[in-house]
């Protein structure tokens, strides 16, 4: 979804951000060179880190062409992450906001550079992971972060490497190892348990990992309680209060057939379970009948497994030197189910005492994803080639039933205002499959210049399956043709090395998006509010280009980034109003929108000695429409300073990260709804701070506190409340100062 806001701001604002901050970075640098070469000496260099998103062959990070952003399990520990906004609210230009469908509250997905939605390609060990579809839109966060080892970032358009839904950046996820834990001939073994005041966190997890010779195994457990976020103590708002348990699963299992062969299947499970209390439900209502909620409660259910085996092998031929074969199935299957105690007057407030209804909903969601992928690597003279394909099918299905009770003759309706008769579908049962091949050459021009070229050709053929719910859920008799395309997306960048700490890059690429089940298909009639969905059959691909040009250095123990971009967008899918039909509005999904985002980049991490390490992060970002108007979804300027500090012996450690965020839009117009229009809201600047402790007590045995928003700030983020009004927003308030705390014990 791409909000716009009618609020124009002067065209020179970012070429002042940029020149401002070119002052700040050789002001930095400068600094760096200034400090005691002493101080310098007494630390040991950082072991640069090895990327593999940007080109899928392992590359220094000082080599990569590109800005990626880097998550270690060391950070997620460190930061005792529980969910997607905690594990990405210190990456640049990266975040993820939060929404409210249905009474119920959800991380909605990741937004990189300003845009997301679906419009981010997300990966778990290299296979795409599934959607989470409710009513009011999708999310992505499905997987259970105690699982992660590392996540890598790749911002910009990414589909010459990884295809649709590349259109803004791709976001890796990988899991852990036996080896990373366990080395031959060992086990290892440890219980950790973690509390969050936040929300009331309680969570277990086991973790067991062993090394035998040619085999290897790891398992890991966890299960958690948790209620509703909490939000500050100032809200005047009451949320709906949510019980929750999730249980997860992670199972590898590996074997050496040489030194040259491996194989590993991975079993990848998650289920969550969530009760609320929807408060906001309860009450009079008037449309599209008189009623009054006394009570009404939600029981929400995912379920996701994935299965995967990997084959690895090395073959020093001609053709390649290594590469692996990959093999998936994952299933994702939702329920919302929601029961209201009500009372209605049938015949209004003068045709006699209420009638006392339940009204039960049950809405799922079902996805099955299957595939198969290569990649291929050879390195021969000055060139470093990846190559490989994929096919991948996916199925969606979303049936719907309601029905209302009577609770004095046991009657049973499930027709509704318009006719809507249920069960029905909102869309029909559709079927996606993917094709595609790619390649990606790195190639040395000379001592000093690499160039990085890649293209990849992707075939796309949607289908829809009609039956007799979906025919329920398109009363119109809308048209659900198939629907088949096929693209070409292309990357070339350059990488320059000025001097032996100093490098500059630049490159262009290019993204794409496929419609998805729910732009092509969803034929939805809403009777009462007076709406339908018109498939249109001439809806096509979402494209972006995008532009970057950076800089990046290492002096002594100072290492540092600059970066500048733009990225173009056209075709967006968008929603629009095409007419009406016998008093119903027709809506449509069709590529109006053209959206234009540019920004710069900042970041610099400095050794101050041995024991304390300290870094700075800023973004600056724009972005407009094709009418000039500001994108909601751009995040304010930001800064995060981060301080780690530990002790000689290793046992003791603390880190302090600081995020100073400017205001975001004012002078906003007014929020319109049903109901009138009231001001929006308009949030101030603000300045945070979370301070970590980390002690390990033993050898085996380890203890980490966190407290977050150490000064108990009251404050919003940006992109979850824009377009909100004033006095309505309260529910999307972070929480205030709260405590966190884990324990582990190894065995």
């Amino acid at each position: 979804m791409i909000i716009i806001i009618n609020n124009n701001q002067s065209k020179g604002k970012l070429t002042m951000k940029i020149l401002k901050l070119g002052l700040k970075t050789c002001f930095a640098i400068s600094l760096s060179f200034a400090l005691p070469m002493q101080i310098q000496a007494q630390s040991e260099e950082r072991i640069e880190e090895v990327i593999t998103v940007a080109t899928k062959i392992p590359t220094a990070a000082s080599d990569v062409v590109g800005s990626v952003a880097t998550i270690s399990q060391e950070d997620i520990e460190a930061r005792m992450v529980n969910d997607l906004p905690q594990l990405l609210e210190n990456s640049v230009g990266v975040s993820a906001p939060k929404g409210t469908y249905s009474g119920r509250s959800r991380n909605e997905g990741i937004i990189i550079r300003g845009i997301g939605d679906s419009r981010v390609n997300l990966f778990i060990d290299g296979f795409r992971i599934a959607d989470s579809y409710q009513s009011g839109g999708f999310g992505k966060d499905l997987v259970d972060t105690g699982l992660l080892k590392r996540v890598e970032i790749l911002k910009g358009p990414s589909s010459a490497i990884y295809g649709s839904d590349g259109l803004a950046g791709t976001v890796s996820y990988t899991t852990k190892d036996p080896s990373d834990f366990a080395t031959d001939g060992d086990n290892y073994s440890s219980l950790t348990f973690s509390t969050n005041d936040a929300n009331n966190l309680s969570k277990v997890n086991y973790l067991f990992a062993t090394v035998r010779n040619s085999f290897e195994a790891f398992l890991q457990i966890g299960q958690s309680e948790m209620d509703q976020m909490s939000v500050h103590r100032d809200a005047t708002e009451k949320l709906n209060p949510m019980k929750g348990d999730s249980e997860s699963i992670l199972a590898k299992f590996k074997y050496n057939f040489s030194n040259s062969a491996d194989m590993i299947f991975t079993f990848d499970s998650q289920t969550v379970e969530s009760d609320y209390s929807l408060l906001t439900d309860e009450g009079f209502s008037f449309f599209p009948q008189i009623e009054s909620v006394s009570k009404s409660v939600g029981d929400d259910h995912l379920d996701r497994d994935r299965y995967s085996v990997v084959f690895n092998f090395e073959g020093n031929n001609k053709y390649f030197d290594s590469g692996s074969v990959r093999l998936f199935s994952q299933d994702t299957d939702q329920v919302q189910h929601t029961t209201k105690t009500k009372a209605v007057f049938v015949n209004g407030f003068a045709g006699g005492p209420p009638t006392p209804m339940l009204e039960v909903k049950d809405y799922q969601f079902n996805q099955e994803i299957s595939g198969f992928s290569f990649d291929m690597i050879k390195m021969t003279g000055k060139h470093s080639i990846v190559f490989g394909g994929e096919t991948e099918t996916a199925e969606f299905s979303r049936p719907k039933d309601r029905s209302e009770i009577n609770l004095i003759t046991q009657a049973v309706n499930r027709v509704f205002f318009g006719p809507e008769i249920f069960p029905n579908k909102a869309f029909p049962d559709s079927e996606v499959e993917r094709k595609a091949l790619y390649i990606n050459d790195r190639i040395s021009l000379n001592e000093k210049t690499t160039m990085v070229l890649g293209a990849r050709y992707d075939s796309y053929d949607q289908k829809a399956t009609p039956d007799s719910l979906s025919a329920r859920g398109n009363p119109n008799d809308h048209d659900v043709l198939p629907r088949s395309d096929s693209e070409v997306s292309v990357k070339l960048g350059f990488i320059y090395d000025i001097s032996e700490s100093t490098s500059l890059f630049a490159q262009y690429a290019e993204g794409y998006r496929n419609p998805d089940f729910n732009d092509a298909y969803n034929t939805y009639t809403n009777f009462a509010y007076g709406y339908t969905i018109v498939p249109n059959p001439s809806i096509k691909a979402e494209y972006s280009e995008g532009y970057e040009f950076g800089l990046r250095g290492k002096t002594g123990k100072t290492s540092w980034s600059l970066a500048m971009y733009q990225n173009d967008y056209k075709d967006f899918i968008q929603g629009t109003i095409t007419g009406f039909i016998q008093g119903i509005m027709q809506y449509q999904y069709a590529n109006l929108g053209e959206v234009e985002t540019d920004g710069i980049e900042f970041e610099i991490g400095r050794e101050l000695n041995r024991n304390l390490y300290a870094s700075i992060g800023a973004s600056f970002a724009d972005g407009k429409d094709g009418d000039n108007n500001d994108l909601q979804t751009i995040s304010p300027d930001e800064a995060k300073i981060r301080f780690e500090w530990n002790s000689d012996n290793g046992k003791f450690g603390i880190n302090l990260i600081s995020r100073i965020v400017d205001s975001g839009p004012q002078d906003l117009p007014p929020s319109c709804g049903r109901s009138g229009c009231t001001n929006a809201l308009m949030i101030s600047g603000r300045t945070t701070h979370d301070l970590y402790f980390n002690y390990n007590v033993t050898e085996n045995m380890n203890l980490k506190v966190g407290v977050r928003n150490l000064t108990d700030k009251k404050y919003w983020d940006w992109i979850t409340v824009a377009g909100m009004s004033e006095g309505t927003a309260d529910e999307y308030l972070l929480p205030g100062r709260n405590v966190s705390a884990s324990f582990r014990i190894n065995f």
